[in-house]
Order: C-alpha cells, then sequence, then structure tokens
C-alpha cells in the first residue's frame, strides 16, 4: 500500500503542475506552460509505474517503462489501449523541456512556444485525467 499511497501524491503533484501551466497560459509564458504540462505529465506517467511497484529510470522520459507495461494482463484494457498514447505525449514533452526551460540560453525567445502551448497543456491535462482515473479506479482511491 506505501505505493499506492506515494502514487497517489505523485498524481496531486501533477495537478499542481498543471494549475501552474494554466496560469502560466493566461499570463502569456509560453514557455512555463510547456514545462509545467511537462512535469504534469512526468509526475502522472510516474505515479501509474510508482502504483504498480514498477522501477523507472531517473529521468524525465519513462515513456519506454509505460509501453513495457502494457502486457500486464491485470491492467484495465481501457487504460493498456491510451498507453501508446500517453507514452507519446510523454516523449514528446521530455523532448520540448529543456528549450522550455532554457533556450534563453540559446536566445530562444518566449514566444517560440506560444503556439504549440496550448497543444501542450490539453496534452498534459488528457494524460493526468487517464493516470488519476487508472490509480482510482485500480487501487479504490
Amino acid at each position: 500500500m506505501k505505493n499506492v499511497s506515494i502514487a497517489k501524491q505523485g498524481i496531486s503533484r501533477a495537478a499542481r503542475w498543471l494549475q501552474s501551466a494554466e496560469r502560466a497560459m493566461e499570463d502569456e509564458r509560453w514557455d512555463d506552460v510547456v514545462y509545467s504540462s511537462q512535469m504534469a505529465v512526468e509526475h502522472s506517467a510516474k505515479a501509474v509505474l510508482i502504483s504498480l511497484g514498477i522501477d523507472f529510470p531517473k529521468e524525465h522520459d519513462v515513456s519506454d517503462a509505460l509501453l513495457q507495461i502494457q502486457e500486464i494482463s491485470h491492467l484495465p484494457q481501457w487504460f493498456r489501449e491510451e498507453l501508446s498514447s500517453i507514452a507519446d505525449i510523454v516523449a514528446e514533452l521530455a523532448e520540448q523541456r529543456g528549450l522550455a526551460g532554457y533556450g534563453f540560453e540559446e536566445g530562444i525567445e518566449v514566444t517560440y512556444f506560444k503556439e504549440y502551448a496550448p497543444e501542450a497543456l490539453e496534452e498534459a491535462k488528457r494524460v493526468h485525467t487517464l493516470c488519476k482515473k487508472f490509480i482510482e479506479e485500480t487501487f479504490k482511491i
């Protein structure tokens, strides 16, 4: 049960990252939207892995670990069907994270992410919703 408790905390932390992304969207801080969306997705995905007792690499992109759990037979079918999409989003946002957080070092302006930011936020909301639903349904919390 300890893993489930930690996973619950992780999914709650992911929700707070989503709030940060939404506020950044309101403030037109496009790079922060992408960064916070990535963090929400990362924490959501890691919460699922933690809940299942799955070890994962201590890095931002855990998409490979997510794909490996597709074969676990006791996972709900609806969730297994979503795992490829979730993994794609995790990988995509992990790829953008560095640029969103440190692009200024390369002279990238905040407007660089203006068109991508709304998509990143919507993807993060979707992943969080799916991961939260999985944890709540699977562990009855």
